[in-house]
């Protein structure tokens, strides 16, 4: 167990983020959040800081200090009020799902194939994002697959960066070469292909809802 500034650290209650000095929470990037969280979680409960106070069993000055951006609570106080919430503590204390950033391996990311494999897209883009889904396009020589139309307002950007792409809306077919972008209403009847003799690579972001 190592140590930092003379006290021993507890054990992670959350791998994958920072430990937490066992008396104070503050100390941590991650509690940026807790102020704004604990504001709007209890709105959401309807309770005011008394209420919450006195249901998690800690003084009201430290909810209400809980509650300033910079504070530095205990670990124990903040677990009394989350459980007092009837909530996570990671809901108490780490960026809302939007507002956190994601870094999506290759093992996390999930392939698709069609054509007898001619045909790869690979869905790089987070499945927790909302709204926004960004493959990664590979077309074999001769490749050909049927796009799956999405809901209504959807766009879609086809962007080429390798070889020639052919985008087939409705039975009017677009070529789109290297370097090049096509934007097309994603609920529409579409197809991929590459006619050419290369290996054509591609980047497809669909915007579920555009404005």
């Amino acid at each position: 167990m190592g140590t930092e500034a003379g006290t021993a650290r507890l054990a992670c209650w959350n791998p994958g983020t920072p430990c937490w000095n066992p008396g104070i929470v503050g100390e941590t990037a991650g509690m940026d959040a807790l102020a704004p969280n604990l504001r709007r979680l209890r709105a959401s409960a309807g309770l005011t800081q008394a209420e919450l106070a006195a249901k998690a069993g800690v003084p009201r000055a430290t909810l209400a200090s809980m509650e300033q951006a910079g504070s530095n609570p205990g670990i124990l106080a903040v677990q009394a009020v989350a459980r007092a919430l009837g909530i996570g503590l990671d809901d108490l204390v780490e960026p809302r799902p939007e507002e956190r950033h994601y870094l999506i391996g290759p093992r996390e990311q999930q392939d698709y194939r069609a054509d007898a494999g001619r045909f790869s897209a690979r869905l790089v883009s987070p499945i927790a994002s909302k709204g926004v889904a960004i493959h990664r396009v590979v077309m074999q020589p001769r490749c050909h697959s049927i796009g799956r139309p999405h809901p209504p307002g959807a766009q879609e950007f086809f962007l080429t960066l390798v070889g020639t792409a052919v985008i087939e809306i409705e039975g009017e077919s677009v070529e789109v070469p290297a370097g090049h972008l096509l934007q097309f209403p994603g609920h529409r009847r579409h197809s991929y292909g590459n006619p050419g003799r290369t290996v054509c690579e591609a980047v497809s972001s669909v915007v579920m809802q555009l404005g």
